[in-house]
């Protein structure tokens, strides 16, 4: 399934539960300006982490920006942010970049490459991206194309997993006390 536009930006998932306990599971890459982030031929990859990413932008991405930011490239942003987070010395601008860090680490298709996402005063959301071989790229599209593709595919996402998980996924698996919300 493709939810957005490859050539501006598009989700691509498919799900692949083998069993109810693997509700959840399959396969997703991200297409920015074409470019496709993520290798989507990795299959039965976790896809909660990304989906919870996806659900937190859809609502927060008109607030992801920062001044510091103003009148620098994408490559420039793309460093400050790295720096912060990955590169350089532990500091107080590390928590304040955790916001724009978009896939990175967010599971195993996407090993190997970092992505930063922003949203311009103008509306344009952008991401930036660094392969594993430190090709760096971006692109953008408005706001309101990413939320309406991030949107689709949460709701797709969890129709999908409602439909062959089971009813209830416990807080805590390991305590025998825990009881069903409701019951």
């Amino acid at each position: 399934m493709v939810f957005g536009e490859k050539n501006k930006f598009a989700i691509e998932a498919y799900h692949e539960p083998s069993g109810l306990k693997w509700a959840g599971f399959g396969r997703l890459c991200v297409h920015v300006a074409g470019k496709s982030l993520g290798n989507i031929l990795d299959n039965h990859c976790s896809l909660f982490h990304a989906t919870d990413r996806f659900r937190e932008l859809s609502g927060s991405i008109v607030n992801l920006w920062d001044e510091a930011f103003a009148g620098l490239s994408d490559a420039e942003i793309f460093s400050r942010i790295d720096d912060a987070l990955y590169l350089g010395e532990p500091s107080e601008l590390g928590p304040a970049c955790a916001p724009f860090d978009f896939l990175t680490n967010t599971g195993e298709m996407f090993n190997g490459t970092k992505t930063f996402i922003v949203c311009r005063p103008n509306g344009r959301v952008s991401i930036f991206y660094q392969l594993r071989d430190d090709t760096f790229g971006s692109g953008a599209c408005d706001v309101d194309f990413f939320q309406a593709a991030a949107l689709e595919y949460v709701h797709w996402f969890d129709e999908q997993v409602r439909g062959v998980g089971p009813p209830y996924f416990p807080i805590n698996p390991f305590d025998p006390n825990e009881t069903i919300p409701g019951s």
